[in-house]
Order: C-alpha cells, then structure tokens, then sequence
C-alpha cells in the first residue's frame, strides 16, 4: 500500500472500529493532539481516542483534501461527532501522517480547542 492508502485505509476503518484501525498503527508510533502531551503505539492510540469517545460519541471523518509526498500525508478533514450528552458537531482539523512499512509511525492532529469545547461543552 502506499502511504496515502494506508492513510485512507485508518480513516475509513476508525469510521466503523476503533479496535479495528489499530491494526494500521505501528508499535512505536507518535500521536499527538495538538497541544496535549504524545502518546505512544496502539495502546496510547486506543486510550487516548476511547477517552474522546466516551465525550464525543465515536468519530465520523470526512477528508476534504489531502496530499502525500513521500511517506508523509497530510490531510484537511471534517471529524463528525455526535455527543451522548449534546449536540452534533463538525470539528474542522489538520492531519499530518508519516507511514513507514505500511504503518502509521507518527500522527499529529492540528484543532481548535475552542471549537472542540463548543462542540463538547468542556472547558480547558
């Protein structure tokens, strides 16, 4: 696959199953939401997105456009949710993808904290 498949492959599979996407997450990959702390590999992915979705109802992303160089792909996406206790929103976000071997190596999410908080009704 190439980098900009596995990519796409991650999105559309966290769109069904969280346990399912991390098959495209490699061992020691990097994921950090902008301006949390990284967390590291399947297990820091799993942690971090079961805690989000236990707020925001499970994610539906739409990619708007994307571009790959390399084994880097960046992508412009719309995160769909749907809160438990709230209202569905719309989180406009940054991607930024680096895949070596047909997985994820590092991943970095670029939001605006505001918008999260208006869509989720949590202060940070």
């Amino acid at each position: 696959m190439t980098p900009e498949e596995v990519v796409n492959a991650f999105c559309e599979t966290l769109n069904r199953n969280l346990e399912e996407s991390l098959q495209y997450i490699a061992d020691g990959c990097v994921y950090q939401n902008m301006p949390f702390d990284p967390v590291y590999g399947p297990e820091g992915v799993r942690s971090t997105l079961a805690g989000f979705f236990e707020v925001t109802g499970p994610v539906r992303i739409e990619t708007l456009r994307q571009c790959s160089t390399g084994n880097l792909v960046m992508n412009e996406r719309l995160d769909h949710f749907d809160p438990p206790s709230g209202k569905a929103f719309g989180l406009p976000v940054a991607g930024a993808f680096e895949v070596t071997d047909d997985k994820i190596t590092a991943w970095r999410d670029y939001f605006c904290m505001q918008q999260f908080s208006q869509g989720t009704g949590i202060e940070f």
